[in-house]
């Protein structure tokens, strides 16, 4: 038995576009709208779809809740989308969540996103054997298992996952509106911190010198870090939002004999 975790945001979001209807009244006016019963119908059919793929007993709705705790780390987070007119909600979308979150067990918490309920439920209850379903490649960021494009279950590892994070606050997101690293592309970012013999600090360490070599600050790849993080199970706890914190690396001792000419 599995539970499905469902990046609601999304399939509303692919629901709602699907079957949006411009109405052309007169010269210059054209409106846009919604048939709500066909854009529930969409999104329960496909729903319906992984719930079967997957053999999930349990499913539950994630959404994104108000006030993002990421503007907080950096107040121009996700600003480049209204800068750019980047399309935020489809026409209808609200009153559709709307009805789905009374008809569906779903969880929305307060100051984060939906891929961070969606982290902290799977690495929380892992018992329950969670498969995360989101487009969204950030998640994964997240160990466990995920249901990928193609109707797989795919496993992450927790160092596949930790080094998909380091890799992402190097190559930042254009459209999340955080930059990364100068220069620095995902191909680079997955050379530089390959997963095999991974280890979080050292890793840490070669994003810092990245950042470095651009003349930032280590606390900037920091900044970077926190917004690129999805949160998991620790980091977060009623509202009390624990922000990533790097792992120290050890000192390296010498002995007399190792210094001597």
């Amino acid at each position: 038995m599995t539970w499905l975790l469902v990046d609601a945001d999304m399939l509303l979001f692919q629901a709602c576009c699907a079957c949006e209807v411009e109405v052309e009244w007169q010269t210059d006016i054209i409106t846009t709208h919604l048939p709500v019963r066909e854009a529930l119908m969409i999104f329960e059919d496909l729903l319906s779809i992984k719930k079967q793929q997957v053999k999930a007993e349990w499913v539950t709705l994630c959404w994104t809740g108000v006030d993002n705790f990421r503007k907080k780390v950096d107040p121009s987070y996700k600003a480049n989308r209204r800068a750019t007119n980047h399309r935020i909600k489809p026409v209808g979308f609200k009153e559709v969540r709307r009805r789905l979150e009374n008809s569906y067990k779903s969880e929305c918490w307060y100051r984060l996103e939906a891929d961070d309920v969606l982290g902290i439920l799977a690495t929380r209850h892992r018992d329950k054997t969670p498969v995360i379903w989101s487009g969204d490649k950030d998640l994964q960021q997240i160990p466990g298992f995920h249901l990928n494009k193609e109707g797989d279950i795919e496993l992450i590892t927790e160092d596949q996952a930790d080094a998909y994070f380091l890799q992402q606050c190097l190559s930042g997101d254009t459209v999340d509106g955080y930059s990364g690293c100068p220069g620095v592309g995902p191909k680079t970012a997955k050379k530089l911190i390959p997963v095999e013999r991974f280890s979080l600090a050292s890793s840490w360490r070669v994003v810092v010198q990245q950042y470095e070599k651009k003349g930032l600050s280590a606390d900037h790849a920091l900044k970077q870090a926190r917004l690129a993080r999805i949160l998991r199970d620790t980091e977060y706890t009623y509202d009390d939002i624990e922000l990533w914190e790097p792992p120290t690396l050890p000192t390296l001792v010498t002995t007399d004999s190792e210094t001597r000419p």
